[in-house]
């Protein structure tokens, strides 16, 4: 092979722990490197002498000293003028070559590219190496068109991973900046500026992580990042071409990185941040005109291109689109991760900093997707008992029917700045899932879990038993879980589970769950009300069949169990004439109609409350759903259809065996199914006993005054 003469450049500043493993590591290649040239930028500490030692009596290596220290990037350029090889790569003071790492770059360069992109991995403080997660990137090829380039951008934004020509270099005039942020403007411009460039996946350099390094200083030097922006915007608006192929790319990509700086405490004065965050809305103002048409609510471009407006954008609800269809996908993916980031950080920075709101609660249910459960009881109960007294905010996702609390609250969607401006402000947050993880528990805010359900299946920490990844980021959920003040529990069954599930530092409320407090309370005349508004008739005895959720791994394959269309039909073969079926999907299902062929079938999965469901219904058909301890409130009959119990148990998880301990009748085929409802067994003494015993264990609490009793505990603490 013939080799091209590769110079490396180290630069070294106050790295007396490591310097001497980095220069090892560029002089002990085999073969050697054509040169090292290892510049000291005034260190202070025994940074030279260290150097010194690990050169010995290489004859390959030269040490440059700086009289006083320039910086990173001029260290750079002061390499990059002395060295004569063929091509150039950098080294930082800290990071360490692999052993084969001459090897692989000369591979990569055989076909003389102007740059070629070599893999890295992070060298931890304990010794661990983790491997770049977008190795993927990294493919042994050549990258030619402007998608491909584009989609490097994502690569580790430094200039150390690759291998330059050095005429490249030295013709495109290219140089490093002073200040921090240096590789930014460098990086993008190699990448758009090299007529040939080749990646390959093989690691050549480990890039050590470790706490004192530049980025992670607290200083006003961090705003040298605006800078580099800059001078990277100069280079695009002088060349035309790059600025319609790569603008908006970049932009975004501009856009991400000051939120990062801005998102990280470790990085700015507290003092600071307030004026960081301005300088990026003021980046936002328009620079270049771009042709834009109004296409809908479909995407918001957020500042993603110079010409775009984000502050206008945010009062005005424009939704705008550029012309070129790749750069407008690029967008439509990106806009409203990029909009939700820079909410957050105005929630981080700001919103947090504004005095909490005493009379204020916020409540969320099913994550926005409905007006409903415990959250809506509590709610409807404060405006009976506390009318006037507190600014009520609910927070839903577009499309939630908002009618139930119309003229009462205040609507928000989920994660837009007016969202964060209430969350941060809210004394009062309650909801029965959970608020996302970004939510700050704010000093002498209150959060109320509500939960909503009994557990039969496994919960918090106890999925782990059957599912070892099956609550994704264990920090986060703990994140979340600790933010809680109180947890409502429905039994006691249900306070042991919280408990052992969820070992966090909250109080439990043994009350009842606040919903089931109008299925104690219902007059004949509210049910038949309610027959009405869902549009079952007064004269039929209602069924209910409501099937839990089940994920792909809680499923084996689809032809082993009977599809929904089927269990609809077996229900309606046990029922006589007198009776008609409701039906309601679980709300993490997509509303599917598809199964209705029946005129004594009916659909009542949109109606948001499953409480008024429950009000209207005669008898209950589900399986592991916690719909079943809600509905024994009422004492009614209950048949459990488990069709798949042993493969549903061996993967969710259940507390007990609902065979052994179920409310009324058990089923786990089709025609046990199909005879039970026929047969009436659900009305049998043996049924009654059951339902006695399971009302007794799972209903005791259920007295119609829980959502007084939690208001009495929460609000009590929150006096206005």
């Amino acid at each position: 092979m013939n080799e091209q003469r590769i110079s490396v450049i180290i630069a070294a500043y106050n790295v007396e722990n490591f310097i001497e493993e980095a220069v090892s590591s560029a002089l002990q290649q085999t073969p050697a490197f054509y040169e090292v040239i290892v510049v000291n930028d005034a260190s202070t500490d025994r940074t030279l002498e260290v150097i010194n030692r690990a050169v010995g009596n290489h004859t390959n290596v030269r040490v440059v000293t700086n009289v006083r220290n320039i910086g990173l990037g001029p260290v750079r350029n002061l390499g990059t003028a002395q060295a004569t090889g063929d091509y150039i790569a950098y080294l930082d003071g800290d990071d360490v070559f692999t052993p084969n790492a001459h090897t692989k770059m000369q591979e990569a360069i055989i076909t003389t590219p102007d740059v070629a992109i070599v893999n890295h991995a992070r060298l931890y403080e304990d010794g661990k190496v983790v491997d770049n997660v977008l190795s993927r990137l990294l493919t042994s090829r050549v990258h030619e068109t402007v998608d491909e380039r584009v989609k490097l951008f994502n690569n580790l934004n430094v200039a150390w991973n690759k291998v330059y020509r050095r005429n490249f270099l030295l013709s495109s005039k290219l140089t490093f900046p002073a200040g921090k942020y240096e590789d930014i403007a460098w990086n993008y411009a190699v990448l758009m500026m090299a007529k040939t460039i080749v990646t390959i996946p093989d690691v050549a350099i480990l890039y050590r992580q470790r706490q004192g390094s530049i980025l992670r200083s607290r200083d006003d030097a961090h705003f040298d990042i605006f800078d580099r922006w800059a001078e990277l915007w100069k280079l695009l608006e002088r060349n035309p071409q790059w600025y319609e192929q790569y603008g908006q790319a970049l932009a975004l990509r501009r856009f991400n990185s000051l939120l990062t700086v801005l998102d990280n405490k470790d990085r700015l004065p507290p003092k600071r941040r307030y004026d960081f965050a301005q300088q990026i809305e003021a980046l936002c103002e328009p620079r270049k005109n771009f042709r834009a048409s109004v296409v809908g609510r479909s995407s918001m471009l957020l500042g993603s291109r110079p010409g775009f407006t984000l502050r206008n954008a945010l009062k005005s609800e424009m939704y705008l689109s550029v012309r070129e269809s790749k750069a407008v996908k690029y967008v439509r993916k990106t806009a409203r991760n990029l909009r939700a980031r820079l909410n957050l950080s105005i929630y981080n920075n700001v919103l947090v900093r504004l005095p909490v709101a005493q009379d204020m609660v916020i409540y969320e249910s099913y994550w926005g997707k409905k007006i409903d459960c415990n959250p809506y009881d509590i709610f409807t109960h404060l405006l009976d008992t506390a009318p006037g007294k507190y600014l009520h905010v609910w927070v839903a996702r577009d499309g939630v029917e908002m009618r139930r609390t119309a003229g009462n609250a205040v609507h928000v969607r989920e994660k837009t700045l007016r969202y964060f401006y209430y969350i941060a402000r809210a004394r009062i947050l309650i909801t029965n899932a959970n608020f996302p993880t970004e939510v700050i528990k704010r000093k002498g805010t209150i959060h109320v879990q509500t939960k909503h359900g009994t557990p039969l299946k496994f919960m918090g920490l106890n999925i782990l038993r059957k599912n070892p990844s099956g609550l994704g980021n264990t920090n986060a959920f703990a994140q979340r879980c600790k933010r809680w003040d109180y947890v409502i529990s429905s039994n006691e069954y249900s306070s042991r589970i919280w408990r052992q599930g969820f070992p966090y530092n909250f109080k439990i409320l043994e009350t009842g769950y606040p919903r089931n407090d109008r299925l104690v309370t219902a007059t004949p005349s509210e049910r038949a009300a309610m027959r009405e508004t869902l549009g079952l008739p007064a004269d039929k005895r209602v069924v209910l069949y409501a099937p839990t959720f089940r994920s792909a791994s809680n499923q084996k394959n689809p032809t082993d169990y009977p599809d929904k269309e089927t269990i609809i039909s077996t229900i309606m073969a046990g029922l006589d004439e007198d009776s008609v079926l409701a039906v309601r999907d679980h709300y993490f299902l997509a509303p599917d109609s598809s199964w209705l062929n029946n005129s004594r079938v009916m659909d009542v999965s949109a109606h948001a409350s499953s409480t008024d469901v429950l009000l209207a219904t005669d008898m209950l058909i589900t399986d592991y759903s916690s719909i079943m301890f809600d509905f024994a409130v009422q004492k009614r009959p209950i048949v459990i259809f488990a069709y798949d119990k042993i493969h549903y148990e061996a993967t969710r998880g259940t507390y007990f065996d609902i065979s052994e301990e179920h409310p009324g009748v058990y089923c786990e085929t089709l025609s046990e199914l199909e005879t039970a409802l026929r047969d009436d067994h659900a009305l049998s003494p043996e049924a009654k006993a059951s339902m006695d015993a399971f009302h007794t264990k799972f209903c005791a609490w259920d007295d119609g005054y829980a959502t007084a009793r939690v208001c009495e505990i929460v609000f009590a603490q929150s006096q206005v």
